[in-house]
């Protein structure tokens, strides 16, 4: 695997694959095997356009796979790549998940939207280490149907582990087994171990803030908790000060926090 040295020299990448998921995300794969843990992240840079941090959505593979959101010119430049274009790459950056303290608990995954991408990598991660971890649960909510996106992933994911799709609206034929609300009520109403469990989230604020009390109902401590934080990470090396939350900066103390940690530095959860 590419080893982390430079890590702030952007590599020209070759894309193998742009696939559309949803009217509002797609997926890079780029041919880049990267040393990194669940929940780093990267920044993809088009020389002329601008550069944009990206969540890893994959763990262990020879490619590295990258879920994007089209919500700017650089995102938007991003979607129209094709095999054989190249792509900048600079990092990984940033503290992932606590996979190996993790070890030997059980996991309850929960994420929201494209918040669902790095804990992809959670699960492939898990998938490849299940002997060292108790069962796990996930929870993912969008806001309808048609914004479900890793849909062949979550079907084979059923038959490993439980899994829990939440949309905001539902609708007659739309995705099967998907449950109408968010995915904090899915997740009151399902019986999870109350000990040596943890709590991986990803998603809105709002959503990682409510999950945490039904989370808090059903036994567990803050400290059990560990979310991933989004922020204008614009250097990726704690210099531009653009991603503080608090006195910590989401590059490089995050972005994922252990939530009673979070809560020291910031009122909006």
């Amino acid at each position: 695997m590419v080893s982390n040295e430079n890590r702030l020299i952007p590599k020209p990448v070759r894309v193998l694959e742009c696939f559309r998921d949803t009217p509002e995300d797609f997926t890079l794969t780029l041919a880049l095997p990267l040393q990194h843990e669940p929940g780093q992240f990267v920044q993809l840079s088009l020389f002329g356009v601008g550069e944009a941090p990206i969540s890893i959505a994959s763990w262990g593979r020879d490619e590295l796979v990258l879920h994007v959101r089209e919500v700017g010119n650089v995102t938007r430049a991003l979607s129209q790549l094709r095999r054989g274009d190249t792509v900048f790459v600079r990092g990984p950056y940033g503290n992932g998940y606590p996979m190996a303290e993790a070890r030997g608990r059980n996991l309850v995954l929960a994420g929201g939207g494209c918040g669902c991408a790095p804990l992809k990598g959670v699960i492939e991660y898990v998938l490849r280490h299940r002997d060292d971890y108790g069962e796990m649960y996930l929870f993912w909510g969008f806001r309808n149907a048609k914004l479900v996106f890793f849909r062949e992933q979550l079907e084979e994911w059923r038959n490993l582990f439980p899994v829990y799709i939440s949309l905001d609206t539902l609708e007659e034929g739309e995705y099967p087994r998907a449950q109408e609300g968010f995915v904090s009520d899915i997740m009151s109403r399902t019986e999870i171990p109350k000990s040596d469990t943890w709590a991986f989230l990803c998603g809105p604020p709002i959503m990682m803030r409510v999950v945490t009390d039904v989370l808090r109902r059903k036994g567990l401590r803050d400290d059990q908790v560990f979310a991933s934080e989004e922020r204008l990470m614009y250097c990726a090396i704690g210099q531009c000060c653009h991603c503080m939350i608090g006195g910590k900066y989401t590059c490089v103390d995050g972005p994922v926090f252990r939530w009673d940690l979070l809560l020291k530095e910031t009122t909006h959860v």
